[in-house]
């Protein structure tokens, strides 16, 4: 785990400009603990549309059907339950293009499409899934998604790892100036509005878009938490 160094602000004396009202209107220091994590992620979503454009929307329908039918089957294969799996109604509308010597819009046909997500467990399932994705313009891999299944988990420790490494900083900062902590007035991830951001800078989850094919890398996920700590102190 990786710590930032947090941003204290000691506030010795006060103005009415510079402490909010929700401060304390004794001695106190405001410290901003950070931490974060850099985490390979275990879960992949991808997205899939199978699409067909002709002047029959029956042959049209009828490929995309059998096209989506085939692609849910094959993940089903794989061992993907029902809920990891989902599926667009069909959807139809015209498609034109522009006619450069009449200047006017010319109907090619009826474009058919559906959609498909599916979520992965791991990424040894997805690289096998993807090489079964037939070739051709019909079916477009729209992108991957990648996240953790412990994201809950690990953003609660890194929760905990920020109050501690904002003690942690107020403790060392307030002995260097012969003062102490002597009690815990708010703990927030709403920074004060002294000088601080106005809110927190908290990110829940960055993942990487990981790349296609036998070789692919998770990429790195950076799970961080910020919290803001008002310590009321008192000298040594």
């Amino acid at each position: 785990m990786k710590f930032k160094s947090a941003t204290l602000l000691l506030c010795a004396f006060f103005s009415a400009q510079l402490c909010a009202e929700a401060l304390p209107s004794t001695p106190y220091v405001v410290v901003r603990g950070h931490a974060e994590r850099n985490m390979v992620p275990d879960r992949f979503e991808i997205a899939i549309t199978v699409q067909k454009t002709g002047l029959s929307v029956s042959e049209a329908s009828a490929s995309v059907e059998s096209k989506t039918a085939a692609m849910v089957q094959s993940l089903k294969a794989l061992g993907l339950k029902p809920a990891q799996i989902t599926a667009t109604n069909i959807s139809i509308s015209p498609e034109y293009r522009y006619d450069n010597a009449t200047q006017k819009n010319v109907f090619i046909g009826n474009q058919v499409n559906r959609s498909v997500n599916a979520k992965f467990e791991d990424k040894k399932t997805l690289q096998k899934f993807l090489t079964q994705v037939p070739d051709g313009e019909e079916i477009r891999i729209g992108g991957i998604t990648s996240s953790l299944s412990t994201q809950k988990a690990v953003e609660s420790e890194l929760l905990d790892a920020a109050v501690a490494d904002a003690k942690n900083q107020a403790v060392t900062l307030l002995d260097k100036f012969g003062q102490k902590v002597i009690g815990l007035y708010t703990v927030s991830q709403e920074a004060p509005s002294i000088g601080f951001e106005s809110k927190a800078m908290y990110r829940s989850m960055d993942a990487a878009a990981p790349p296609l094919g036998s070789t692919m890398e998770e990429g790195v996920i950076t799970v961080n938490k910020d919290v803001y700590v008002v310590y009321l102190i008192a000298a040594k």
